[in-house]
């Protein structure tokens, strides 16, 4: 009994004399919108693009108007026919809010987790030919190439504006690098009507989290996601400055990953209930 009395005291002091480190911890909710592209039309946009399957009369290889658009040959317009086939590119700068964040916290002592994409759409046909309405699902990828731009280009040339693909494989030619991280379904209810309000949470790939933190405005600022249609009868469209609906924006938790100590309170507790373990011990009959 005197064994297990000397050893909740060692264990006693061995807790009270060590500082107890918790887990990193959360330090805050942040997020980052593109910039409006309303009324840029085929004027070039870094921001957004509605990437055309085959070269539009007027548009070129992409759109930036007010809203782009993931949808398939199949989506249904406003007059009734079928849309274009056309996948959305997104960049959000995420440099200067990098840069705040490693001048509050300290460069290498935080991360991100539970990365998300909301955008605003709308289940109502629109008063416009370029956008089709349907459900059907998509892919959102991460894509680690930024040296892109919304342009009409030229019928054989599409200059700087990302390719139309409906692969992995045919994306992954122009991207270098690329992540999935969701497969979604879009869904139009019977008679809708009205905006809708989306959110999704992304896989949680060290490719996206890497470029992240390593952002920077004086270095690479942007973070590129691909939405590409899975599915012929899909029309989402994505408002991008237009109807007074919110930006795409990218959002993430704001983590430390620095383990910080347990309160002294909390482990001199921890010391006396070793402490007491060897007392009770110590009453008991062989």
């Amino acid at each position: 009994m005197k064994k297990l009395i000397l050893l909740g005291a060692v264990l006693a002091i061995s807790v009270g004399a060590t500082p107890m480190f918790a887990q990193a911890g959360f330090l805050a909710d942040e997020s980052v919108s593109i910039t409006s592209s309303a009324g840029l039309g085929g004027t070039g946009t870094s921001a957004s693009d509605m990437v055309y399957q085959t070269y539009q009369s007027g548009d070129g290889w992409g759109w930036a108007g007010g809203a782009g658009a993931v949808q398939g040959s199949q989506s249904i317009t406003n007059s009734g026919g079928n849309a274009a086939a056309a996948n959305e590119a997104l960049s959000f700068n995420v440099g200067s809010l990098v840069d705040s964040l490693n001048t509050q916290y300290g460069a290498g002592d935080w991360t991100v987790s539970n990365v998300s994409l909301s955008f605003a759409s709308s289940y109502a046909k629109q008063n416009n030919s370029r956008f089709g309405v349907g459900s059907g699902t998509f892919d959102i990828y991460w894509v680690a190439n930024n040296n892109w731009k919304q342009s009409t280009g030229t019928a054989t040339n599409p200059g700087l504006n990302p390719p139309y693909a409906s692969s992995a494989s045919a994306l992954a030619a122009w991207s270098g690098n690329q992540a999935l991280l969701g497969s979604e379904t879009f869904t139009v209810p019977s008679g809708g009507s009205g905006y809708v309000n989306l959110s999704y949470s992304l896989a949680q790939s060290q490719s996206l989290v890497s470029e992240i933190l390593s952002s920077s405005a004086s270095g690479n600022e942007a973070v590129s996601l691909y939405l590409m249609a899975t599915n012929p009868n899909l029309g989402m469209i994505i408002f991008t400055g237009g109807q007074s609906q919110a930006l795409p924006t990218l959002s993430f938790e704001v983590d430390s990953v620095t383990p910080t100590p347990i309160p002294a309170a909390v482990w001199l507790l921890g010391s006396g209930l070793f402490g007491l373990v060897g007392l009770k011990r110590k009453n008991v009959k062989a």
